[in-house]
């Protein structure tokens, strides 16, 4: 319905994208940030695009940026829609990479922004009852695909029939035609078999009469087969926005030999474990997932070096998996409660941003950490984690 997902000076977006038509510079939506104190640390650029549905499926614009500075409070962008669409918001540094603003024509939309909303799609806003309305249906259709993917096959048909009924429901009652229009866009993309093509065909008719003057069926973003030369410097602009994004949140964390790492992650009950409450000599911060199988490999070494450093070493092991429930099974089956496991994801199936950041490209990855969570090795596989310690213990 909504997929897509500095350390370098910023140019002026105008030498990025063809400029707006006559119209389009016509701004009729006005977005209003409050940004926390977090958000301008120090100096980034925020950024306002979106899909142009009324002139194709793929034409994309960026309609704003502005500067921000230390210590502001405050930024005002502006845009264009015809009719109810959707805009991204994203910033260089701080603060949401790809933020989903919901607004129909001469709308005013305020939102609170906190660098915590780093990986956040639809966040209320303070000001905007259109955006709230979209949000909270966005916020209920993912909950449920996100149920849908964690449970075990005998329930996905369950939690199935629960969204087709919200996207039969939403498509018949809402009032409004973007919401109608993307609940018609879930069940053609996901549950087209279940449904049948008549049926479909018959749905698509209904939304179309009910809504005459909104585009119904543009709705998926569907990738035109020739891009404007607006719409190409748009998608170039935005892969090194993200590129250079990625770069300066890595440059944040240094996992070299003498770095100091932070982490305070949940366990399997939920409670917080700080990597700086362990008190021990030695912490082992493994970094793995239920379905790497080179990952569980590595187990009986770990254990092994347990055992006999049991007075001196805690492992500590952060799982990147996004189904929780295989976390929780695979550590039954591999026998390593007496590991620290935390998850470096969250309820929605997203990294959690301090793990995230430590820029981990492949798995399995460690450190091993002395008393101060500083880095005295890595990536340590099969006998080299006690061949480590026996040569510290020896020192």
């Amino acid at each position: 319905m909504k997929i897509l997902p500095f350390l370098l000076s910023f140019i002026s977006l105008s030498m990025f994208f063809l400029p707006p038509t006559e119209k389009e510079q016509n701004k009729n939506i006005t977005i209003i940030l409050q940004l926390d104190k977090d958000v301008t640390e120090e100096e980034q650029t925020v950024y306002l695009w979106s899909f142009c549905n009324w002139i194709s499926g793929s034409e994309q614009i960026f309609w704003d940026s502005a500067k921000i500075e230390k210590g502001q409070k405050t930024v005002t962008l502006q845009g264009f829609a015809p009719y109810a669409i959707y805009f991204n918001l994203g910033f260089s540094k701080n603060g949401p990479t790809r933020l989903y603003i919901n607004a129909q024509p001469k709308d005013t939309v305020e939102l609170y922004i906190s660098a915590k909303d780093r990986k956040t799609a639809w966040k209320k806003a303070l000001k905007g009852d259109y955006h709230n309305i979209v949000t909270e249906s966005s916020l209920y259709d993912s909950f449920y695909w996100m149920k849908r993917r964690e449970t075990s096959k005998d329930s996905i048909p369950y939690y199935s029939h629960i969204l087709m009924d919200y996207y039969n429901k939403s498509l018949h009652e809402s009032p409004y035609p973007q919401i109608a229009s993307q609940s018609l866009a879930m069940l053609q993309m996901f549950f087209k078999d279940s449904i049948g093509n008549d049926s479909l065909q018959v749905l698509k008719k209904y939304v179309t009469l009910k809504f005459p003057d909104y585009p119904i069926g543009i709705t998926t973003n569907s990738t035109s087969p020739v891009l404007s030369e607006r719409t190409q410097k748009t998608r170039q602009r935005l892969n090194e926005i993200f590129a250079q994004r990625r770069i300066y949140e890595r440059s944040k964390v240094n996992t070299q030999i003498g770095s100091k790492l932070s982490l305070k992650l949940r366990d399997t009950n939920g409670n917080p474990i700080s990597l700086s409450d362990l008190k021990s000599k030695y912490i082992f911060l493994d970094i793995w997932a239920s379905w790497c199988k080179p990952c569980r490999a590595q187990i009986p070494y770990l254990k092994i070096a347990l055992k006999k450093y049991q007075k001196s070493l805690i492992i500590y092991a952060v799982s990147i998996d996004t189904n929780h429930s295989e976390w929780r099974k695979a550590i039954e089956q591999d026998k390593t409660q007496e590991f620290i496991h935390v998850i470096g994801s969250d309820e929605q199936r997203k990294k959690i941003e301090a793990v995230e950041i430590l820029g981990i490209e492949r798995i399995p990855r460690n450190f091993l950490l002395d008393h101060n969570c500083r880095i005295i090795a890595k990536d340590l596989h099969d006998e080299q984690l006690m061949q480590t310690l026996d040569s510290l213990t020896k020192q």
